[in-house]
């Protein structure tokens, strides 16, 4: 009787892909940089150069309904109106419509008040970080918190109590609808809280045009390009798509990035040292280490590329890991280095459909650095063997960040 031939498990599958991703990811972008994973029908692309011809690719997409596993929610509801609305799927001339009026709303005025609400929104959780002692979990009471509490003021969301914990609830499962490795129930649950966002969105926003007040949706309803002005539901769609794609999004970039700088205390000591440099530090810290969790696209026609067959319906998961560790692009790039040239950082995206929460995601990230910078005692380390991981879907992702503060 012959022998059974031993099972094999495809790397981006494997045990030590969720324990050790960066390693997994690095050796792949040498040996299959364009990379079939079996089972899910899905490629993953390591390559700085093949990620970023991808972000623009004629035959890739960013809309969802794409997928060839992906469900269209009803007929008539909040949902598939998202769906078939969304800066993703409106046709070119339409989005680039709404960008320019989205970029005549950011004036001066309102990226200074936006910046003076962004350092509020830190400060409320900072405070309480100041002068304490013992081990303290900087996920659940810093990094966490901050970033869907940040859009939900720069919108006109009221400050704490109830509706502030609610619209922080649903931005954190909106968000999570990004993956395409959902569950029904998981895919529902993200649906719902869009639909409920969506509506909480118009209110405040027909709110506005009645009675304008010093928040972005003001902003977006007084914007005109030409004589042309956004309509109460592409207000709706805009603000929406700040939630979805910009607060779990930050959060993992902040915890992330607290512990590549306390992991590397030379770098911690330079931004100490010189606080100019942390504009540029975010950029370092997003390209070091964002996490193994790639950019969604999706064929929409059969396409040939690097040699492999792309079919019309799969996913495509532009890997940052990969494409920001290519020595080709970024030298020695396992190196942390705050000073390090950052201009090819491609984690917002690239082209027509380049982050339009790009620059408040890094005004976030900046205030967040700087008053970790301030709050975190010059003794503190990080516990990293008692830090919590949770998997989402083939990914890790942290779940806690215990801080000895001394």
């Amino acid at each position: 009787m012959a022998a059974t031939e031993p099972a094999t498990t495809d790397p981006y599958l494997s045990d030590e892909f969720i324990e050790d991703p960066v390693a997994v990811i690095l050796r792949m972008r040498t040996e299959d940089p364009v990379h079939l994973i079996p089972g899910i029908n899905a490629w993953m692309v390591t390559e700085w150069k093949d990620v970023r011809e991808l972000f623009t690719h004629p035959s890739t997409t960013n809309d969802r309904r794409a997928y060839e596993n992906y469900t269209l929610p009803a007929e008539g509801a909040v949902q598939r109106w998202f769906a078939d609305n969304s800066l993703f799927a409106v046709e070119p001339e339409r989005h680039a419509r709404m960008r320019k009026l989205v970029s005549a709303a950011l004036t001066p005025r309102a990226v200074a008040r936006q910046e003076g609400q962004v350092r509020d929104v830190v400060e409320r959780f900072a405070v309480k970080l100041r002068g304490r002692q013992g081990v303290v979990d900087l996920m659940a009471e810093f990094c966490e918190p901050i970033p869907n509490t940040v859009i939900g003021r720069i919108a006109g969301v009221p400050q704490k109590g109830e509706d502030e914990l609610r619209w922080r609830e649903l931005g954190r499962a909106s968000v999570r609808g990004i993956s395409p490795f959902l569950t029904p129930e998981e895919r529902k649950k993200s649906e719902d809280a869009i639909a409920e966002i969506c509506d909480w969105i118009r209110g405040l926003t027909l709110e506005r045009r009645k009675n304008p007040q010093g928040d972005l949706l003001s902003d977006l309803v007084g914007a005109t390009d030409e004589g042309d002005q956004m309509t109460t539901d592409e207000i709706v769609l805009i603000v929406a798509a700040l939630v979805a794609a910009g607060t779990e999004t930050t959060t993992i970039a902040s915890s992330r990035g607290i512990r590549a700088l306390l992991q590397h205390p030379d770098q911690m000591a330079l931004l100490r040292e010189d606080p100019s440099l942390l504009p540029n530090a975010v950029d370092e810290l997003l390209r070091f280490d964002f996490g193994s969790v790639g950019l969604p696209r999706y064929a929409e026609s059969d396409f040939e590329f690097r040699g492999k067959q792309v079919r019309k319906g799969q996913l495509l998961m532009l890997n940052m890991m990969g494409a920001h560790r290519d020595p080709s692009v970024f030298p020695d790039p396992d190196r942390l280095d705050v000073t390090r040239d950052t201009k090819a950082l491609t984690i917002f995206g690239h082209g027509p459909h380049f982050c339009l929460g790009a620059n408040l995601a890094r005004q976030e990230l900046r205030c967040m650095y700087e008053a970790t910078l301030d709050y975190l005692p010059r003794g503190a380390h990080l516990l990293e063997d008692e830090i919590r991981w949770r998997r989402i879907a083939m990914f890790s992702a942290l779940e806690s960040l215990p801080i000895d503060f001394g």
